[in-house]
């Protein structure tokens, strides 16, 4: 055993990492144990939207197809342009990758809980070695990474949406490959920051990776300066290094800039943008979940943790620590949005800003600075100390001990609070009995330190212990099945079963994309992404004629009477009467016939959107007769005739079209830049017909195949880029330079 102890202590950096493992086995085991013990991240994003957007991709990836467009919801949906469908990230491909050797076929929600809880783990390493060059101790690196790993911003939401958490993950290790680089200037360093910033953006949130290049632009700018950079050098390698990351990157890059250009977020009002913490949110640096229906604390760090980023300063007074005071100030202020003046300047100034909502995410460099901080006042505590540093640490443990009373009077208060109205104050008493525990535990690890070998320890201790016990219960749920099997569905599954075509539709009664998880296609979503033509669809064009174009022959609703919002009786079969996930509903089947595709009889030019939405509310307007088309119009009438379903899979439609004359083919299928019609005139892109589907112009007569694929040219062009990139990349990698003298 003091074998193994003395060689524990010989090797101090592989020490640190097994504590990291074991602190992440400790944080996280429940999720993979088996029932009774065993939790799972809690219902709603991570299983609704995530999990679905890997199944769906995973499905297509285990068929032999490359998922670039899913039909299952939206009426059909640009998959591979969506960023937080993470299509593009390394390893998710390395999780699919396994399992497919492993003999998996569907994947298991246990996959995408190893995956997300896994970036904890490399977060915590990267910080490690991030911490310990930023503040030149290994003891302050490793507190350091346990408070940014599981403190309250990164154990709070981000599990939840598993592209904002891995996109963070990078964070430290970003800032660690720009560091090296601006004190060294080797072309491996550099490369290695392109590379870093490139796995970051394909991890999926783009708001997180734009706060992050925010962050890590002036830490270069810090960093070249110190280094004795010019600013020629500086700027050179600024436009060399987003150079090569843009070209990294094209792959997501154009197609998810085309379709952010035509989604809704290119025109959110700015009351929705500028939404971010409130000046009370600033409590949950000292006390977590001080609201009732709090979820997250995501400016909490421990009272220790508090302490040290507060007194780094003092106890440093160098650059450095100003830098990360100043980058945790700023974040700060910009996260309160339009309750601060900061964000309004940031709104006009900073580049691609103003595409975002929820300021409050800008905790994630909060998080990055106060990790930072510890990290720092640690190594300086752990160190032979000043008078004035001694001072300063004499000052802090006065005032913790002061306010120990304080936060008792308040624990006492809010036990007699709970026991006179528990429904509305039984929340306060644990909150506040962890602030006089952190209290109490900050002043013993701060006492510590005249035992230099033990106070290491504590400082660790102390910390691990406050923000486990604070974050681990926040999203640990009892196990469940987040798709369990329904009566309600029975009737519509074995529609589909039998081989027909047609779409669903729920009002507000099921699971997010749960036709997804069910085999059927829907004309809803819960992607937050969502294209204009979608939404100006879904809000403008009257239910009945959206029920014809989009094959809806299922509806399941809260109404008891079937009635469109437009107060228009439908002819329909209740087949269920009872309670669904979200209340109870009633599943009808509508009279009529789903059709795949139609030949209109007519083509009428509408002169502007507005234009077509009344065209298409008129009285006796028939949906399928005539397609609405804006200018230019050519017209084109059809003498009849029929369409016949050949084959299909996501993103590729086969029909057989028996075609009198020209006539124009409608497709129930969402128009979206890409999609390629193959008839016998030859190829020639789709275009957009009744505000939402696709239309083909068959020039000629049939009978004939017509085959609909999407082949996205942006993506094309976005696979040449990257792969010029990764040249250029390695080319970089050999190259070197002098450091400045």
């Amino acid at each position: 055993m003091t074998s193994l102890y003395r060689r524990f202590r010989s090797r101090p950096v592989a020490a640190h990492l097994l504590i990291l493992f074991g602190l992440w086995l400790l944080f996280f085991w429940r999720f993979f144990a088996p029932a009774p013990n065993g939790v799972v991240f809690p219902d709603g994003d991570f299983t609704q939207q995530f999990f679905i957007v890997r199944a769906v991709a995973f499905r297509q990836f285990a068929s032999g197809h490359f998922p670039l467009w899913v039909n299952c919801f939206f009426g059909g949906y640009p998959f591979h342009a969506d960023p937080q469908a993470q299509l593009f990230y390394p390893p998710v491909w390395i999780n699919f990758g396994a399992l497919r050797l492993l003999g998996f076929s569907d994947f298991p929600l246990i996959a995408l809980t190893a995956e997300a809880t896994a970036h904890y783990l490399a977060i915590s390493v990267f910080a490690y070695f991030f911490l310990r060059e930023e503040s030149g101790s290994r003891v302050g690196a490793l507190v350091g990474a346990v408070v940014l790993a599981y403190g309250g911003y990164l154990t709070g939401y981000p599990p939840l949406q598993t592209g904002c958490l891995e996109t963070a993950t990078w964070i430290p290790l970003l800032l660690l490959t720009l560091r090296r680089f601006t004190l060294t200037g080797s072309g491996r360093a550099a490369a290695a920051a392109v590379g870093v910033y490139a796995l970051a953006f394909l991890a999926g949130h783009p708001q997180t990776f734009l706060l992050m290049t925010y962050l890590s632009v002036a830490y270069f700018l810090f960093w070249a300066r110190t280094a004795g950079r010019s600013w020629g050098w500086v700027l050179r390698w600024l436009v060399v290094i987003f150079g090569l990351l843009t070209m990294m990157v094209g792959v997501q890059l154009l197609p998810q800039t085309q379709f952010l250009s035509l989604s809704t977020r290119t025109s959110l009002p700015f009351d929705q943008l500028a939404r971010g913490f409130t000046p009370q949110d600033v409590v949950q640096f000292v006390v977590t979940k001080i609201g009732s229906t709090d979820l997250w604390q995501p400016l909490y760090v421990g009272v220790l943790g508090l302490t040290m980023a507060i007194i780094a300063l003092p106890l440093r007074r160098d650059a450095v620590t100003r830098f990360w005071l100043a980058a945790g100030l700023v974040a700060l202020l910009v996260s309160f949005g339009s309750n601060m003046a900061l964000y309004q300047l940031a709104y006009w100034l900073l580049p691609v800003f103003r595409l975002f909502r929820g300021q409050e995410r800008a905790a994630v460099l909060i998080a990055m600075a106060a990790a930072t901080l510890v990290s720092l006042a640690v190594a300086a505590l752990t160190g032979p100390l000043r008078q004035d540093q001694l001072s300063t640490l004499r000052s802090t443990r006065r005032w913790l001990r002061n306010l120990t009373p304080l936060a008792l009077a308040l624990l006492i208060m809010s036990i007699l609070l709970a026991q006179h109205d528990p429904g509305l104050w039984r929340h306060l008493p644990p909150r506040f009995g962890l602030l006089v525990l952190g209290l109490l535990l900050a002043i013993l690890a701060l006492a510590t330190r005249p035992f230099r070998r033990w106070f290491p320890t504590a400082l660790a201790t102390v910390v691990a212990l406050e923000l486990f016990s604070a974050n681990m219960p926040i999203n640990a749920a009892p196990q469940f099945e987040p798709y369990p099997d329904l009566a309600l569905l029975e009737a519509m599954q074995s529609d589909a079963a039998s081989g027909r075509w047609f779409r669903v539709q729920d009002d507000a009664r099921m699971q997010g994309h749960w036709a997804c998880a069910y085999g059927l296609q829907e004309w809803g979503g819960i992607s937050p992404i969502r294209l204009q033509t979608w939404m100006d669809f879904d809000s403008h064009a009257p239910e009945r004629a959206r029920f014809e174009l989009l094959g809806i022959d299922y509806l399941v609703s809260w109404k008891m009477e079937l009635v469109t919002r437009e107060g228009f009786p439908l002819q329909a079969e209740t087949l269920y009467h009872g309670p669904a996930p979200s209340g109870e509903a009633k599943v009808y089947r509508l009279s009529g016939q789903a059709q795949r595709a139609w030949l209109s009889e007519q083509v009428q030019p509408a002169s502007s959107k507005q234009a077509l939405w009344e065209l298409m509310a008129a009285e006796g307007f028939d949906a399928r007769q005539t397609a609405l088309l804006l200018p230019p119009v050519q017209n084109m009438d059809s003498s009849g005739g029929g369409v016949q379903l050949l084959t299909e899979q996501p993103g590729r439609i086969e029909l057989l079209v028996q075609n009198a004359q020209p006539a124009l083919l409608v497709v129930s299928e969402a128009w979206y830049p890409g999609w390629v019609a193959t008839t016998a005139a030859g190829r020639t892109p789709t275009e957009l017909v009744s505000g939402y589907l696709q239309g083909v112009r068959l020039q000629q007569p049939g009978p004939q195949h017509v085959l609909l694929e999407y082949q996205p040219s942006a993506l094309r062009w976005g696979l040449a880029a990257s792969a010029i990139g990764l040249l250029l990349i390695f080319i970089l990698y050999f190259w070197k330079q002098k450091p400045p003298e």
